[in-house]
């Protein structure tokens, strides 16, 4: 498989035997990368669906493979000891859905902080899902004024799809249609290639 060159201005690590161990896992996987992403520092890609256990191999292994430094919400229980300390190392924020207030303020912080930043985030919050998206990813966006980039998971086909820029964020439901509007799509894709 190629993998699409990115542009200068998305957020990117040089770790060469990452890049390499990340390539490698997903090819073993037998997945494809269709698309690429938008040559901006900012951006928040949501996952959809999220409903394997295998989920966090596959973005972990395009992370690694791409080379792309990537920052992601995660449950806090993952970020316990002894564990804890690798879901940090590969861009790990702890989020106690029991308690999420504040956490749109202190991303759209993070945004504003730093040069770059692409947060990684499964909108459904749970592989249980009933696929309904929880509104914090839109949220997030639409207080960094920063773009939405769909990355569809297709199993069927064995392929994640980037899906095409939301820059329309002047409505939390509108981003949230959009991004469900793009998975659909992607679902029918899988239907006819099947």
């Amino acid at each position: 498989m190629a993998w699409p060159q990115l542009g200068n201005l998305v957020a990117q690590k040089k770790r060469p035997i990452l890049k390499w161990v990340g390539r490698t896992v997903y090819g073993l996987m037998g997945w494809k990368l269709d698309g690429n992403l938008p040559n901006t520092p900012k951006m928040v890609v949501v996952a959809v669906p999220h409903s394997s256990n295998i989920d966090f191999i596959l973005a972990l292994s395009i992370i690694w493979g791409w080379g792309i430094r990537v920052n992601f919400l995660g449950k806090h229980t993952l970020f316990k000891f002894p564990h804890g300390f690798f879901f940090k190392g590969v861009g790990g924020i702890p989020v106690d859905r029991r308690t999420p207030q504040g956490l749109v303020t202190k991303m759209t912080e993070e945004f504003s902080k730093r040069k770059e930043l692409i947060l990684g985030i499964a909108p459904e919050g749970t592989r249980s899902s009933n696929g309904r998206l929880k509104e914090g990813f839109a949220r997030i966006a639409q207080a960094a004024s920063v773009p939405v980039i769909p990355a569809i998971v297709n199993y069927k086909t064995r392929t994640i799809s980037i899906g095409t820029v939301i820059d329309d964020l002047s409505s939390v439901n509108g981003i949230i249609d959009a991004v469900k509007e793009q998975a659909l799509l992607g679902a029918r894709r899988a239907v006819v290639k099947a």
